[in-house]
């Protein structure tokens, strides 16, 4: 049973629901203009998903493509599936690529390999609110003729040099479904510093539609029980139900062709204003359980470059082999600690006609990763915990 849930939490969500219902038809705009000005960019614009911002945005590069032979989107071998179905949707072709476990990062003598004339844009991921370093990538990327999309879906509010992630790319891509750093119950940011970019952008976002009533209606029931899911003892009970592997399944990788509802970029709006408080509570969270779990020989922690500020959306725990990921998994989960062990199957297995290769990086990933929760209701407590259970596995107890 979840432990330690704040007394203030409660009404602090109450008012951000509140606060949706009272939104105002331009409650969208003031959010883009609060995103633009956060991010340093030359524009934003919202969807319905990140699916949805994706969609449009692969769909005006397509069109605009120098010639009909780029139709491949390079995509890491081990993140989120809701992205190959998009560029299927499109009739264009993913191809993927495999990345390090040392960095969950591309390979990069891989990702050279891949690019081709074919290539229409790379999508970096920056997963677990850890920044990667896309210089290379974009030199790489761009010597090949594609352009760069910087898949932020958890990370916004992380920096590299100084710079938020997502906007050295020609593209960033950013979430606000569940359990990511700002949630409004779901929709999707895009956003570029090129003006030749926001031209070919503008046009396909004026083509989008509204929200419906019911659309916008659903909107709020799915983020009034999103807000209560996510608390601890809502959580708890979410989890027993199974209702976190909900991604797991095709069935839930649609996504809706329209603008973010007013209430939920109402509640954007307000959440985007603590972003930043958020993130540090969760940086010093994983910080804690770094220093107790980094030392342990069957532990390797993904770390990001000196130059980057991580957010830790969740701490990314890599073990020796997967029998003592499943126990460590089995023993926090009884604990009460929100342990996730994220996708557990690679891409090129759930999409098997699209490669016949190996990728033993993300295959090695998606058999020994853990994540540990770093949100502000984990307390010294349940870091002690965690710790405890890493002890006794490390001791063959």
């Amino acid at each position: 049973m979840p432990r330690h849930l704040p007394p203030t939490a409660v009404p602090t969500a109450l008012s951000d629901l509140i606060q949706a219902l009272r939104a105002s038809p331009q409650a969208p705009d003031h959010f883009q203009a609060a995103l633009t000005q956060y991010l340093g960019v030359r524009a934003c614009w919202l969807a319905a998903s990140g699916r949805t911002a994706l969609h449009l945005l692969l769909r005006s590069l397509y069109g605009a493509a120098d010639h009909p032979a780029r139709c491949e989107i390079l995509i890491p071998a081990y993140t989120c599936p809701s992205l190959v179905k998009v560029v299927l949707d499109l009739d264009l072709s993913p191809r993927f690529v495999d990345i390090s476990p040392d960095t969950l990062a591309f390979q990069m003598d891989h990702l050279e390999r891949n690019l081709s004339q074919r290539t229409l844009a790379v999508v970096c991921v920056h997963p677990f609110g850890i920044p990667h370093r896309i210089e290379d990538v974009l030199g790489r990327g761009h010597a090949a003729g594609a352009v760069v999309i910087e898949d932020a879906a958890q990370s916004m509010g992380a920096r590299q040099d100084g710079r938020p992630v997502g906007v050295k790319g020609d593209f960033g891509l950013f979430s606000l479904g569940p359990g990511k750093p700002i949630s409004t119950g779901g929709g999707g940011i895009l956003c570029t510093d090129s003006d030749h970019h926001v031209q070919l952008l503008q046009r396909a976002w004026e083509d989008l539609p509204p929200p419906s009533r019911a659309a916008s209606a659903g909107a709020l029931v799915r983020l009034t029980l999103f807000t209560l899911a996510f608390h601890p003892f809502g959580w708890w009970l979410a989890t027993r139900a199974g209702l976190h592997r909900v991604g797991d399944y095709e069935a839930s990788w649609g996504y809706a062709m329209r603008r973010l509802t007013a209430s939920q970029a109402s509640v954007g709006l307000m959440l985007l204003e603590r972003l930043d408080v958020v993130n540090q509570q969760r940086r010093e969270n994983a910080y804690r359980l770094i220093r107790r779990l980094g030392e342990m020989e069957f532990v390797h922690i993904p770390l990001p470059e000196a130059t980057a500020e991580p957010i830790y959306q969740r701490l990314p725990v890599i073990v020796s082999n997967p029998e003592q990921r499943e126990r460590l998994f089995r023993r926090l989960w009884l604990a009460g600690i929100g342990v996730g062990r994220m996708y557990r199957r690679v891409l090129p297995d759930l999409f098997p006609q699209n490669s016949a290769e190996i990728y033993p990086g993300a295959r090695y990933v998606a058999r020994n990763l853990l994540t540990l929760p770093t949100h502000h209701y984990v307390s010294n407590g349940d870091v002690e915990q965690i710790a405890q259970i890493f002890e006794a596995e490390c001791s063959g107890l």
